[in-house]
């Protein structure tokens, strides 16, 4: 009789267990659908907000400030609202690696509870550390924060939204959200602006107080994060036009064999305006690397006659050129985490809605993941997406781009770095199942348009075997659509393996 009462006993407290866990999951279940919706329609308004302001001129610094936030809080909306569903994508037990049978496959075990146990703890048929960014993000608890405050930030924008009518518009481009993306420099608001006010400052120049005679800006960061595409940006902006008489621009990457007396005829003339009201010059000088102290002091100081006004902006990737500023330097970064979502998404999946393919997503999350901030890589992956775009080509990049990364590191020796592009690597034919040949990727160097050769084959013939050249070579690994029109250029060599 007790063995029987306790039989009893257990039975009814594992049902009263189970009956709680599956009411709690339904509660939790309805709330989480619930705030994805609201966050949905949240977005829909900030990005409409985010739109607009992004075509005017915004010359208030507290509206600038305030339309960052916004803009920076609807990108962290959006990487929330695609972590969630990519969560519950992979809840359902979407699979990435197979996709021999149809687009559709699903596991449907993987999140279905124990029958046994219905406390039992769910399992993923992932590599954790594949998938581990989405599922430590975008808990249901960092989505109802992300409502709460999205919501609470729109509330005090209505005063912003009435000033904007004000603004006027910078331009008029009859794109869509992809097309703009890929067609304008994304994002650096801010820093646009302070370069701005660096080179629009009509007061005494800041180098006097250091008893020097000309305004230097340094502009850092990493090899092609943008620095020539930002500085082009910058002007081409008409307010920077009207206010110099003359736009230089040297793009020869080193000054060590430079001449002041030739230094100028080396210079590209970026822009001339005859109609200046005074004379003002910009000079931009590109540099790969540091230069000597000896070679910037005679360059810097041929320059003295330059009218007064005039300004100077130098770039690299070497932090040292710091020492030329006349005021503080400017560092470019990688865009974060979720506005380099934003960006990508909208590269990858072009016109059509990402919320139609939500496998796609979660496989796009983790290719950004993957990409640490690169545009170039964003843009060779998102050509890859797009020309084969369904299940099955989506899972062919992502396999390669993880054995990419896993070749690559074991080809350098060491933790895969966050700057790719200094490194040698090493891709192969992504239609074919076994690597009978490798191609060796070196140094990528940019070549304006116009000015310089570009190589026939391109990358897209070797990663789909429509070129099979051999020995050493030149390929264009891609062509930018925005000023000023970079070709990006690789040296390559094929490796044939070893039977």
């Amino acid at each position: 009789m007790e063995m029987f009462s306790s039989a009893v006993v257990g039975e009814l407290v594992n049902r009263s267990v189970s009956f709680l866990f599956s009411k709690f999951e339904k509660e939790t279940t309805v709330t989480v659908q619930e705030d994805l919706q609201r966050l949905r329609h949240l977005l829909l308004r900030s990005g409409a907000i985010v739109w607009d302001a992004e075509q005017r001129y915004i010359q208030s610094k507290a509206m600038l400030l305030q339309f960052m936030d916004l803009r920076d809080k609807t990108f962290m909306g959006s990487y929330v609202l695609d972590a969630a569903r990519c969560r519950a994508t992979i809840g359902t037990g979407v699979s990435h690696r197979n996709g021999k049978d149809g687009d559709n496959e699903v596991d449907r075990r993987a999140f279905t509870l124990s029958r046994f146990n219905p406390a039992k703890r769910v399992r993923f048929p992932y590599n954790a550390s594949e998938i581990g960014f989405v599922l430590n993000f975008a808990s249901p608890v960092d989505l109802q924060e992300m409502v709460s405050s999205l919501e609470f930030m729109l509330r005090d924008m209505k005063e912003f939204v009435m000033f904007l009518a004000s603004c006027p518009p910078l331009y008029r481009q009859p794109y869509s959200a992809h097309m703009f993306v890929e067609k304008c420099m994304f994002g650096r608001h801010m820093e646009k602006e302070r370069v701005m006010k660096f080179l629009l400052q009509t007061g005494p120049p800041h180098s006097a107080e250091k008893g020097k005679h000309l305004d230097v800006l340094p502009i850092v960061g990493p090899a092609y994060i943008g620095k020539s595409t930002f500085v082009e940006h910058v002007c081409q902006d008409e307010r920077i036009r009207s206010h110099f008489s003359l736009i230089l621009v040297y793009s020869r990457n080193c000054l060590k064999d430079e001449t002041a007396a030739g230094f100028r005829d080396n210079c590209l003339i970026k822009h001339q305006n005859d109609n200046a009201l005074e004379e003002k010059l910009l000079i931009v000088i590109e540099l790969s690397w540091d230069v000597d102290d000896e070679t910037w002091e005679r360059l810097y100081s041929s320059e003295r006659s330059m009218p007064h006004g005039s300004k100077m902006i130098i770039t690299s990737r070497s932090k040292e050129i710091v020492r030329f500023g006349t005021t503080q330097a400017l560092s470019l970064k990688c865009l974060p985490t979720e506005a380099y979502w934003y960006f990508f998404k909208r590269l990858a999946f072009g016109s059509d809605d990402p919320e139609q393919h939500p496998k796609l997503v979660s496989m796009a999350m983790e290719m950004a993941h993957k990409m640490k901030g690169s545009f170039m890589y964003a843009h060779i992956a998102s050509a890859l997406l797009r020309a084969n775009f369904n299940i099955r080509g989506w899972t062919m990049v992502l396999t390669n781009m993880r054995e990419f990364m896993q070749k690559n590191v074991s080809l350098l020796g060491e933790e895969y770095p966050d700057d790719l592009n200094d490194h040698p690597q090493c891709t192969w034919n992504l239609t074919k199942q076994k690597h009978d040949e490798y191609f060796m990727l070196y140094e990528i160097c940019p070549r304006r348009s116009g000015a310089e050769d570009v190589p026939d084959i391109t990358m897209m013939d070797l990663l789909f075997g429509c070129a099979q050249p051999r020995g050493k070579y030149e390929v264009l690994i891609w062509k930018s659509q925005i000023p000023p029109y970079f070709n990006y250029v690789c040296t390559c060599e094929t490796v044939i393996c070893e039977q």
